[in-house]
């Protein structure tokens, strides 16, 4: 699961005061969406990390780390 999932089934836990500021949940949700956004979506880092992971094997001819 991730973050914006668990945030989101936080949200829905809590029902309308998932979306109150007196609750941590509202924060989690917001900071969720902003790191999704800041960072890009799951596809788009799956893309970078084997982007990264091919030029590595291609300067070195191992994925090791």
């Amino acid at each position: 699961m991730s973050g914006n999932q668990i945030a989101s089934n936080a949200v829905q836990i809590f029902g309308g005061n998932g979306f109150n500021t007196e609750f941590p949940v509202e924060k989690l949700m917001r900071d969720a969406k902003i790191f999704q956004i800041y960072e890009g979506t799951s596809q788009i880092q799956r893309l970078v990390i084997s982007r990264q992971l091919l030029q590595r094997v291609a300067q070195t001819g191992t994925s090791s780390v």
